[in-house]
């Protein structure tokens, strides 16, 4: 097979911390917009509790990358094969999803459950968090071309198999 990249994409994830305080901003104006809404106190309490546990897990795992199954390292070989690394030092390689949602500010990543007993974590890249030195943009720049092309390979791959 002749190579799809020049040259290999490797992405270190790093922690956010602008991320945190987005997601804890959604988090508090959920749990305001429930405190206002006519539902009985106990049912208001469980679902704020539900709210604060699901927001807190999401920060550690996606965010601040502190949970065992958080991704550490993204790599693209030059054959276009994608490879997660996550915090215990497992290397996954997952097919990418129809869902993946590509754009110079948000990228976020979602894979197929093809093979894996849960759904895997999608990978979140903000712009205003990638590091700002030009290697590492123009990694993650790469990285978004390629996902454009692989996204436009895979639903010309499902239309003839579809026909």
């Amino acid at each position: 097979m002749k190579p799809i990249l020049h040259q290999a994409i490797r992405i270190q994830l790093k922690p956010s911390h602008l991320m945190w305080v987005l997601q804890g901003l959604i988090s508090i104006i959920s749990c305001w917009i429930l405190i206002v809404v006519p539902i009985p106190l106990p049912i208001k309490l469980v679902t704020i509790l539900l709210v604060i546990a699901s927001s807190l897990y999401f920060v550690l795992r996606d965010t601040l990358q502190m949970l065992p199954w958080s991704w550490q390292v993204l790599e693209l070989n030059n054959k276009g094969q994608l490879s997660l690394i996550n915090r215990r030092g497992q290397q996954l390689q997952p097919a990418l999803a129809e869902s993946t949602f590509i754009h110079a500010q948000l990228t976020i990543i979602n894979f197929q459950r093809k093979g894996y007993r849960l759904g895997l974590p999608p990978v979140i890249l903000l712009a205003a968090l990638v590091n700002k030195d030009i290697a590492n943009e123009d990694q993650v720049r790469r990285l978004r071309v390629w996902l454009r092309w692989a996204k436009q390979h895979n639903a010309q791959y499902q239309d003839e198999v579809n026909d």
